[in-house]
């Protein structure tokens, strides 16, 4: 059995006051995905033009068969 936990940082992007989720954290700057006018972006942006609101967890079972 492998146990694993799956953490989706929710996003509001201050300058295009718009909604995503981080794809890859960093120290400095993330890469980070969001829509605006129904066209998908993802982006390096500093963590300065950013915040974090919210954090969703998944926590994954998965079983092995055999």
């Amino acid at each position: 059995m492998r146990e694993y936990y799956e953490i989706i940082n929710v996003v509001y992007i201050h300058d295009e006051k718009v909604y995503g989720t981080v794809e890859k954290l960093g120290a400095f700057a993330s890469i980070v995905k969001y829509t605006k006018e129904g066209i998908e972006y993802e982006e390096l942006l500093e963590n300065s033009d950013f915040a974090i609101v919210d954090e969703i967890v998944f926590h994954h079972v998965e079983e092995n068969n055999g």
